[in-house]
C-alpha cells in the first residue's frame, strides 16, 4: 500500500494563509524522495504531519509507520548505545552493522553520546534509524555537521537503502541519493520523477512556457482593452439624445452591448492571467557592500599552522589570496578550519607558527558559525553595528524574511532566520575582505542560487569554509586544503 494524501489541508493558527490546501498525492514506499522548497514553505511541517504531531484535515494513510530523523536523545551524558535505546528499540548487532556501513568504529557506542563529534552523532543516529526495517524513514537535514567526505559516505549509505523521504539543501547530495522530487511550491505541491537537476530542468521549461503564455496573454488583453474602450466611447457618444435618429441610436446600443461583452471577456482573460505564474519562483538579486582595494595580496600565508599546548592542528599551509578571488578552505571536521578563520578575525587563543601577511587596517566582514550574540530587533541591531539599514532590510526580504518577522527579537527567531540576519549583516558591512564559515547552513537552495549570482556579479574577495560540493565547485577560484595532524 502506498503513502496516500487525500484533501490534506493545514495551517498554523498564527498564519492567515494555508500552508497546504487540498493536497492529493500518492507516494511509493520504494521511492527515495527528496523534499524541497523555500524556507518557511512547510517541509518540516509536512514531516510532522506524517508523524501525526499536528492536527490537520484530510487523510494521510500508509501501511508502514513513519520514523523521524534526527531523534531527540533524552540523556546525552549516557553511553551512546543506552542513550539510543531510551528513544528507540534497536538490537546491538544491527546497530554495529549499520555503524560499520557508515565507517564508524563500533567502540564509539560505549562512549558518552555528548562526547561524540557532531558528525559522529549524525551518523550513529542514522545507523539507529535504519535498524528498524519495518518503519519508513523521514530524514530532516541529515547532512548537518557533516564535512564533504562524511556527506559522500552518507550518500553512498543511503543509495543502498530501499525508500525514504529526505530534506536537504545540499543539491549535490540530493542528486546522489534520490529518484523522485516532491516540491512545495508557491501555491501547490508537485511531484517530479528524477533527481534535483532533473527537477530544475523541467521547472525551467514549465516556467518559460508560462512566461511565454503570459506575454501573449498580456498582448491580447491590451488589444481587447483598447478595442473595448474605443467601442464604448463611440457607443456612448452615439447614445446621447440626438432627437430624430432612432436607427443610429439602435446601432449605438448594439455597439455598447458589444463593448460590454468585450469588457467581460477581458476581465476573464485578466483573471486567467493571474492564475498563470502562480508557481514561478522569483529570485531577486542580493547586494553586497564590498569595497575595492589596491592592496595585494589581501592575505599571504607561508608554512603556516596553529596549535594548542604545542600540538599543531594541521600540517603547514602556504597560499595567497588576491583582490577579487574567492578561495575555499576545505578539510575534514576537526582539522582546524574554523580555528584558522577565527585567528584571522582575532579570536584564536592558541599558538601561531609560520609567516602571515595581512595588510594593516584591512576592513573585514564575517559570517560565523556561532552567532548567538546577535540580539534585539532588526532595526536596533542594524544601528548597533552601523549597517546601512535600507540595504540590510532589502537583503533580508530577498532572503525570504516575511513582514511579520521584522519585529521579532533576533534571539527568538528560528535558526534559519538567525542565519539570514548574520548573512545580511555581513553583506551590509563595507569590507575589502569577507570571511565566511559555512555560509549555507540553514539556507534553502533558492538562497544558494541568489548567493552564487551575487558573487558572480560583485566578485568580492572571499575566504570561505563550506561543505556543499556544488557551491564550492561553482564559486571557488582556488582551493586550500588542510590536513589534520
Amino acid at each position: 500500500m502506498p503513502i496516500e494524501m487525500k484533501n490534506l489541508t493545514f495551517s498554523y493558527d498564527t498564519l492567515d494563509e494555508l500552508l497546504f490546501e487540498d493536497v492529493n498525492l500518492t507516494l511509493d514506499h520504494s521511492w527515495k524522495l527528496g523534499l524541497i522548497g523555500r524556507n518557511g514553505r512547510g517541509k518540516t511541517t509536512l514531516l510532522n504531519l506524517f508523524m501525526n504531531k499536528l492536527p490537520y484535515s484530510g487523510t494521510i494513510s500508509s501501511d508502514e509507520e513513519f520514523v523521524y530523523f534526527p531523534q531527540i536523545i533524552r540523556d546525552p551524558k549516557n553511553i551512546t548505545y543506552y542513550a539510543i535505546e531510551e528513544v528507540m528499540a534497536v538490537e546491538l548487532w544491527k546497530l554495529e552493522r549499520e555503524c560499520q556501513l557508515l565507517g564508524l568504529d563500533k567502540a564509539m557506542l560505549w562512549q558518552p553520546f555528548e562526547q561524540l563529534s557532531g558528525g559522529e552523532q549524525t551518523k550513529v543516529l542514522l545507523a539507529a534509524l535504519f535498524c528498524e526495517e519495518n518503519r519508513f524513514p523521514l530524514l530532516d537535514e541529515p547532512t548537518n555537521h557533516l564535512d564533504m567526505k562524511a556527506r559522500a559516505t552518507v550518500a553512498n549509505y543511503l543509495k543502498k537503502k530501499k525508500g525514504f523521504i529526505v530534506v536537504s539543501h545540499d543539491r549535490a547530495f540530493v542528486d546522489e541519493v534520490v529518484d523522485h522530487i516532491l516540491v512545495i511550491e508557491k501555491s501547490d505541491v508537485k511531484l517530479y520523477k528524477g533527481d534535483f537537476t532533473t527537477y530544475e530542468q523541467q521547472k525551467k521549461l514549465q516556467d518559460d512556457f508560462e512566461l511565454e503564455q503570459n506575454r501573449s496573454l498580456k498582448s491580447e488583453i491590451d488589444r481587447l482593452q483598447k478595442t473595448a474602450r474605443e467601442k464604448s466611447d463611440w457607443a456612448t457618444q452615439r447614445e446621447k439624445p440626438s432627437g430624430n435618429d432612432p436607427f443610429g441610436n439602435a446601432i449605438a446600443k448594439r455597439m455598447n452591448k458589444r463593448a460590454k461583452a468585450i469588457e467581460k471577456r477581458t476581465s476573464e482573460k485578466i483573471e486567467e492571467k493571474t492564475k498563470l505564474l502562480k508557481n514561478i519562483e522569483t529570485v531577486s538579486d542580493l547586494t553586497i557592500n564590498c569595497q575595492s582595494s589596491h592592496r595585494n595580496p589581501v592575505l599571504r600565508m607561508k608554512n603556516f599552522t596553529l596549535s594548542y599546548d604545542g600540538k599543531p592542528l594541521f600540517h603547514p599551509i602556504t597560499f595567497d589570496i588576491f583582490q577579487g578571488e574567492q578561495v575555499a578552505l576545505i578539510g575534514p571536521n576537526g582539522s582546524g578550519k574554523t580555528s584558522l578563520l577565527n585567528y584571522l578575525l582575532g579570536s584564536f587563543a592558541g599558538e601561531v607558527h609560520g609567516e602571515i601577511k595581512l595588510p594593516q587596517g584591512l576592513s573585514m566582514s564575517a559570517i560565523r558559525q556561532n552567532h548567538d550574540n546577535n540580539k534585539g530587533t532588526v532595526k536596533d541591531f542594524a544601528f548597533e553595528h552601523s549597517i546601512d539599514y535600507t540595504l540590510f532590510l532589502n537583503n533580508l526580504r530577498i532572503l525570504g524574511f516575511g513582514r511579520d518577522i521584522f519585529n521579532v527579537p533576533i534571539e527568538s527567531m528560528s535558526n534559519g532566520q538567525q542565519k539570514k540576519v548574520e548573512f545580511a549583516k555581513s553583506l551590509g558591512l563595507p569590507a575589502e575582505f569577507y570571511i565566511w564559515d559555512e555560509p549555507l547552513n540553514y539556507l534553502d537552495v533558492f538562497n544558494q542560487q541568489q548567493i552564487e549570482t551575487m558573487i558572480a556579479r560583485y566578485r568580492p574577495t572571499l575566504f570561505f569554509v563550506e561543505h556543499d560540493a556544488s557551491f564550492v565547485k561553482t564559486i571557488a577560484a582556488k582551493i586550500v586544503e588542510i590536513r589534520p595532524y
